[in-house]
């Protein structure tokens, strides 16, 4: 199971740029790679171990967000691996990270 997290968060000020850092560094240490800007992706073994993920992304965001909109998607291998780039390339990070997960 993949579970993607986007997020919109304000960057006007100072603070607000320094905390759009700060959460896209939190992701980069529990294991998410990044797709694009505000998208990261992290592959788990089964649906109850994507879900517990989920919850702790939940419990990290409801203390340490406050403003801007953050959404997050489950996915299958199957389905992840059927998404399309329709303009640009693989991230460095998911050229690494797809050929070990799709090469059974």
């Amino acid at each position: 199971m993949w579970l993607v997290v986007m997020f919109d968060l304000p960057t006007q000020s100072k603070k607000d740029r320094k905390r759009y850092r700060w959460l896209s560094r939190y992701l980069d240490k529990q294991g998410f790679i990044r797709l694009q800007y505000s998208v990261y992706a992290k592959v788990f073994n089964s649906l109850q171990s994507a879900n517990h993920g989920k919850k702790r992304m939940k419990e990290f965001l409801h203390i340490n967000v406050k403003k801007g909109n953050v959404r997050m998607l489950l996915f299958t291998d199957a389905q992840f691996g059927k998404m399309e780039i329709v303009v640009g390339e693989q991230s460095s990070q998911e050229e690494i990270t797809q050929p070990t997960l799709f090469d059974f």
